[in-house]
Formats: structure tokens, sequence, C-alpha cells
């Protein structure tokens, strides 16, 4: 980026690193808590666990960045090698490329610096929780520094059951020209990680309700701590990510920059859902006896190997040359990149009698962690199905000889391999008319091509192997801005984004791209947005303030001879909304950093797949029912979603961070803490009808939402010497908040938990 945050045309909130030591911040998530305006979802499917934001309502997990390159990888990162955390909402294609509807999360690393110090803190608290740090840097040279950052972390989770993770990780950075016009740096970081992975509780509805939310809400004996899944679930892996940054100033007038990356990322992955109550579950759950323990249905896809790579250069070069007597500054340059990812399925046998991995029963009220008798994973291989039952799912004569019920159909994938290449070129041009008025123009054009290859069970080759996607991306943005003195900025900016159909290779499972939809055109997002950023008059604090409107259109394809919808890329969605912060030094020794969201969020089109007219004998069915002539199973537009909130969008949320030295009384103390609120989400939208044309035949949608959530965080840290002693104080008041959400389910924040920390500088 060519400019400061102050005069860049959006909005940009920073987590600083003062902010993250003093909340003890230990990853991305845990930081993004202090921005308001994202929403953490679980991670899903099987597919794509770990990180997963949506910034603004709108998805995110693609764009997560390290030093202004992807980080590829799908996993918790681990926030030891932070230096800072930058969120840039709004217009952001022309600078990330594809995706970036709401913006993008950049995350600065720890570099070396021209001195010598050593950082060492340990912690320890409830939840068996344990950690330590080590940041060292030594001066090489008037010109080189090397700087490690390690890291070792063994915690559980205060009031949730079973929930373990053990982390270490090293990051090593060397710089070269440091202060020079000739720099270079190199970063690589490892990161270790095997833990249980936590996929909350399941969202029930009361009889004769039709607003559901976690279970945990209602007094049924499901408790917090509730886990749903199996002491066998894991999630094992490892990152490795090797970063190189050049930059050159061949003059004052033309600086050249290339930074390149390449990660290599592997990872084992097993877990268990408990994803549905059925009419008999519920009943059993509300009905206030003890003997009537209510069984839930095993959900989750199979487990995984996974191993990926991705490999990514980015060189511009910035000129600055006066144009017709005007100050001029352009941004030209490339981006390159490839990714690769590989994934290889395993296979559970079922249990005597069951037929469907969701007919096993799993009590939650008084949960069983062990597997079932007979429930066992296993490795299958292609070619070794038997036969078919009509529940669909296959027999298997791997275990022994013997033919076993699995979960898996000669239709399922046994393993998925994704590949993208992305080449891309970049223009950005800022011309200033008067020194405080200026005009930026930016242009960023993708060649996205990704290709998808899948192997079932059977040995087939599966009907989506081998298709390949080729898009075209545009991504404009023009900004006016006003700088009438160094502390305040005014701006308008209008910029679009597109998003590929297969744009997420870590995601390709089961079903990484259907054959109706690979041809269809990338998903467009206009975004308009007006802000300002201003220096309070004798003050050191900040404010800014935005304002937005996000719309996201859908691709669709129809059958020429019938006029029936074939496939969709997705809603059509429309968030609009302000923005508000504070930030800066309000006196002396007191620090504060505050924001506000309001998103007003809507679904403005979406389809679903018809099914069959309901026999009335039968009950209503959950779906939308075909028109007369429309074949089942076709797209038809689902107008009982229209005008509703778009999912995972809280419409108010708020944060509030303060700190405060109190050296004036005691010497090195310090006291603060952290407000976050956000409000209540609809998660998932459940629609029943009994025709399509009447409305009076309706039966209400069912809403799946989390409730919302305050939580409060206090900290004091006191300095003697090269010493210091912290202790930190999470969710004060012990709330039931929900800390990652998904259509159905929510889980559970940590309860009350004390840290303490001892530390050492020198």
């Amino acid at each position: 980026m060519p400019t400061t945050i102050q005069d860049t045309p959006q909005a940009i909130t920073v987590i600083g690193a003062a902010q993250l030591k003093a909340q003890g911040v230990t990853s991305l998530e845990q930081a993004l808590r202090n921005v308001p305006g994202i929403t953490v979802a679980i991670g899903e499917g099987g597919q794509l666990n770990g990180d997963q934001f949506k910034i603004r309502g709108f998805e995110a997990k693609d764009d997560i960045y390290v030093d202004g390159l992807r980080d590829f990888g799908a996993y918790s990162r681990d926030s030891f090698a932070f230096e800072e955390v930058q969120v840039l909402k709004g217009p952001s294609g022309a600078m990330f490329g594809r995706g970036t509807t709401g913006g993008a999360i950049n995350t600065i690393s720890k570099a070396p610096k021209l001195s010598d110090f050593t950082s060492l803190d340990g912690y320890l608290g409830n939840g068996a929780y344990k950690r330590a740090l080590a940041d060292v840097n030594h001066q090489l040279s008037e010109t080189s520094a090397v700087r490690l950052n390690l890291m070792w972390s063994d915690n559980k989770v205060v009031d949730r059951d079973l929930i373990h993770n053990k982390k270490w990780g090293a990051s090593v950075a060397a710089g070269f020209g440091l202060g020079t016009n000739t720099q270079f740096n190199l970063n690589y970081v490892h990161q270790h990680w095997k833990g249980r992975p936590d996929y909350g509780i399941i969202i029930v509805y009361r009889p004769g309700e039709v607003i559901g939310m976690p279970a945990p809400e209602y007094d049924v004996g499901v408790e917090r701590s509730t886990f749903t899944g199996y002491v066998n679930d894991l999630d094992r892996g490892d990152a490795d990510i090797l970063t190189a940054r050049f930059t050159h100033a061949v003059n004052d007038k033309v600086t050249i920059t290339s930074d390149t990356r390449y990660g290599i990322y592997s990872r084992y992955f097993q877990y268990t859902t408990l994803d549905n109550c059925t009419a008999a579950c519920t009943t059993a759950l509300f009905d206030g006896n003890p003997a009537t323990e209510p069984a839930g249905g095993v959900g989750g896809g199979s487990p995984y190997d996974n191993d990926a790579w991705g490999l990514q250069n980015i060189t511009t070069a910035r000129i600055e040359y006066d144009v017709a007597g005007f100050r001029n500054q352009a941004i030209v340059g490339f981006d390159v990149s490839r990714q690769v990812n590989h994934k290889l399925f395993y296979a559970y046998a079922l249990p005597t009698g069951i037929a469907t991995r969701p007919l096993v029963p799993k009590y939650f009220v008084n949960p069983n962690y062990d597997f079932p008798a007979g429930y066992t994973l296993f490795r299958a291989f292609p070619g070794q199905n038997l036969t078919c039952p009509a529940t669909g799912n296959c027999t298997t004569n791997v275990l022994g000889g013997a033919p076993v019920t699995t979960n898996v159909a000669g239709t399922g994938t046994y393993e998925s391999r994704g590949e993208s290449t992305a080449a891309a070129l970049i223009l950005t041009d800022r011309l200033w008319f008067t020194e405080a008025l200026s005009l930026i123009g930016s242009l960023r054009l993708d060649r996205y091509t990704a290709n998808f290859d899948q192997t079932l069970y059977s040995g087939a080759q599966s009907p989506v192997g081998g298709l390949k996607v080729k898009s075209n991306l545009k991504s404009p943005r023009l900004s006016g801005v006003f700088e009438p003195s160094d502390d305040q900025t005014y701006y308008v900016s209008w910029g679009r984004s597109e998003t590929p159909q297969g744009t997420s290779i870590v995601n390709i499972g089961g079903a990484g791209l259907t054959i109706a939809a690979r041809d269809l055109e990338p998903e467009t997002s206009r975004i308009w947005e007006a802000g300002a950023k201003v220096g309070i008059p004798s003050s050191r604090i900040s404010a800014t303030v935005s304002v937005f409107d996000i719309k996201k259109g859908n691709a669709l394809q129809t059958d020429p001879a019938t006029g029936f919808l074939l496939a969709q890329s997705g809603e059509k969605q429309r968030v609009k909304g302000v923005e508000l912060g504070l930030t800066g030094r309000v006196k002396e020794g007191w620090t504060l950093s505050a924001g506000y969201t309001y998103l007003d969020s809507e679904i403005t089109e979406s389809f679903t797949n018809c099914i069959a007219a309901p026999n009335p004998a039968t009950g209503t069915p959950t779906g939308v029912v075909c028109p007369v002539g429309t074949p089942t199973a076709t797209p038809v537009l689902n107008t009982f979603m229209v005008g509703s909130p778009v999912i995972f969008v809280a419409k108010h949320a708020a944060t509030l961070y303060t700190n405060y030295d109190l050296s004036a009384w005691i010497d090195g103390l310090s006291i603060g803490g952290d407000v976050i609120y956000q409000g209540k989400q609809n998660l998932r939208y459940t629609t029943r009808s009994t025709s399509y044309t009447d409305r009076s035949t309706l039966v209400p949608t069912q809403v799946a939402t989390a409730p919302s959530n305050l939580t409060l965080d206090a900290f004091a840290a006191y300095q003697f010497g090269a010493y210091r002693v912290g202790v930190n104080i999470y969710n004060l008041t012990n709330a039931l908040n929900y800390t990652q959400v998904f259509g159905n389910r929510g889980t559970p924040a940590p309860g009350r938990t004390v840290i303490v920390s001892l530390g050492t500088t020198f």
C-alpha cells in the first residue's frame, strides 16, 4: 500500500503490539474480537476447520494475509509472531484480488531491529493453562539483525469438557540493509498443533416454537461444558511458511519491491458433531422426565489427511513524478501465485443394525465420549465396495474379510485434489490537484484458473473430476480524498470485487465444484464507502466514521429450452451501515480504543432446490414445493428468504479497550480492561411449506439464532526493574457467551479464566 493508514480511503482497525500484550492475546481469532463487524464461524464440513471470519457479513476465509501476502493454509493461527493485526474494511479487491468483499485481514510479523534485547514471558492459569514465550533480537552490524521468537502452549478450556490443545512454534527473521536504500528480509515461521476440536452444542427448538437457540440456553440439563464429540477426535498439523521481502529505492522517485512466500501445510483432522435432534429427541429433551434421555444423531464429515502448499510473488514499482505540474504517484506491478491442496479421506464402520452415521445415537444430557461398540475408523480403498443397500451406504470387506456397513457410499469421495494458478496486473495512480485534494484510481486484472479432481470409493473417477474453471476478474476502485491537515482525512470510495467459482482450494472436500456451476460467471460485489478520520482538537485522540453500502450479486445459469434455473453462485445480499471509531491517548498515561458498527443486512434474492408436492398424510415437508410443471430438485426462488437478515450478521457490535498507567501513584503499575458486545445473529433459515403459491398454507420458517454476547475482561501489570508481573481475568461475569457459531451449533465461550504472567526484558 502506498500511503499511511491515516490517508488510506477506507476504514482500517489496527490492534497494536501494546494492546496484544496487555490483553494476553494468543491467537488471530482472539485479536479480532477487538474489531466490531467481524463474526467468527466454526470451522465446518470437515473441509475448512480453522480461522473462519466474516467481515461486515461477508465471507473472509480466503482473505487472510501476513505482511501483505496470502496465508494459504486452513488452521488456527497463533499470535506469537504478530507485531500487529490490521483489518481493512471496504473496497479491497483492487489491492488483494479475488474475494475481499467485506475487506481483508493482514497481520504484521515481528521484524528484526537494530538493537539487542531479550524478552521472556511465562503464563499460568485455571483450565490447566500454561504458555511460554521468548523474543530475542540481536544486531549483527550497523544495518543487519536477526530475531527469534519461540512459543509453547498447553491448555484446556474453562467450562468446556475434554477440550485440550498443545502448540509450539518458532519464528526466525533476518534483516539486511536495514535503514538503507536496499533492504532484504527473510522470515521463517513454523507452527505445530495437536488438540481436540470443539464444534459446540446443537441448536434446538422448544416444541411449538420456530426460533431455536443453543441447548444451554434452556434449563433442560445441557450444560455449557457439554462436549458432544468423542475422545478420539483429533486435530494435528504443521504449518511452515517462508517469506522473502526485498525493497530497493532506486532514487527519491522510484522504489522497487518484490515479496515472495512459500508455505507448506499438513494436517490430520478427525471430528464429530451432534447435528440433529428429531421430533422424538426434542420431546424427550423438553418433557422434564430424566428417564427419557434425548439422543441426537452423529454428524460431521469423514476424517482426512491434508497436504497443501502455496507459492506467491508480488513485485511492484512505485513511481513518483509530476504530471503536467501536478504531484503524481503510480504503482505498477504483478501478482502471481500457485496453490495445491490434496486430501485423502477415511471411513467409519458403523455399529450393527445402524444403516447411516446420523442414526448413531449421541446422548448430550449425559454424554458418552467413547466410540459405541462396532464404530471403527479405517482406511477404505477404492474398488473394495461389495454392495450398496437402499440406504445408499456400502458394505466393504476390508475389516478382517467380513462385510461391514460404512458411513460412505461408492459415490463418496475417497481422494480429492485442487490446484489453482493466478496472475494479476496491478495499477494504482494518485493525482494531487492541490496539496489537500487528490484522486486515487486503481485497477487489478486477474486471470484465475482452478482444476479439481476426485476419486470415488467405487474406484471410478468422480463426475466432477477433471473440472477446470477459468475466470477473468476485474477489480477497479476509485477514491476521492481531501486532507486539509495532517490529522484530517475525508474520502469517498467506490470499488468492485469478484469471487470466481472454485476460489477456495483449501475447501475441496466431497463436493469441490459442481458441473452445473463451473461455467458460472464470478460473483460480483459493489461497494460504496464514505468516511472521515479526524484528530480531535487539543487531544491525542483520533475519531473515525464511515458509512457504506455493499451489494453482492450472484450468477445464474438457465436451461434455454425450458427456462428453468440450473445453477446459481449464491444469494444476492445487501449490507449497509455505519462504523464509528475512537482511538488514542485521553491524557498522559490513559489510552483508549473504541469501536461500533451498525449493519443493516438483507437477503435480496435466494434460490433453493424445490421438492415434490407434499402428501397430507405424511405431514409438512422441509423445503419449497415445486411450481406446477417444474421438476423436483430444480432451483426456484425462495420468496420466504427475501427480506430476511443475512446469516451471521449482528446488527449491533461494539468494543472498548482501555489502559491506564498508574505510575504517578504506584511506580510501574498499570490497569485496564475491555468490553466486547455482539448482538443477536440469525444462523440458519429452514423453510417449510405445503404449497408454493398459497401463502396461507405456509408453516413458519424455523430460524436458528445465537443470542447477544457481552464480555468483560480486566488486566493489571506491575513493572519493577527488568521484571514484570501481570494478571488477566477473562469473562469477569462468567457470562454464557458463544465465541463461534454455525447454522446448527454454537460454541460456548470459556468460563471465568484467570491467568498470571511473569516476564523479564534485558
